[in-house]
């Protein structure tokens, strides 16, 4: 899989400019990826970086939104359902487009990335 595209398509799925901040989580989305492929999987398919992209930016979304959470807490507002949480969800789908459009190359497209809801 080729890191810079990867790197590219995360930068446009998340907005974010300074990708080089966010490269332990490029790292474990393309592990994550990585694992559930079917040995037959050709790993310089174009597809892949997509999906890696689309993983990382989920990770990326989950994390900011945890964040943004512990801090409307912590300055004395109520924590509520926000921009955060439609984030999340347009994170989840994102993947699950990727996965499949790559279901000929991954294992068990419904067995990862989802064990926690948002």
């Amino acid at each position: 899989m080729n890191m810079q595209v990867i790197t590219s398509l995360f930068s446009l799925f998340s907005g974010e400019n300074d990708t080089d901040h966010f490269l332990p989580i490029l790292t474990t989305a393309c592990e994550e990826v990585t694992s559930i492929l079917r040995e037959s999987a050709d790993t310089s398919e174009t597809r892949l970086c997509y999906l890696v992209a689309a993983v990382a930016n989920l990770r990326y979304t989950e994390i900011y939104g945890a964040r943004e959470n512990a801090l409307a807490t912590y300055a004395g507002t109520i924590a509520r359902e926000s921009d955060a949480t439609h984030q999340l969800h347009f994170a989840q789908q994102l993947v699950k487009s990727y996965q499949g459009l790559c279901r000929d190359l991954i294992r068990d497209s419904g067995a990862f990335l989802f064990s926690v809801k948002g």
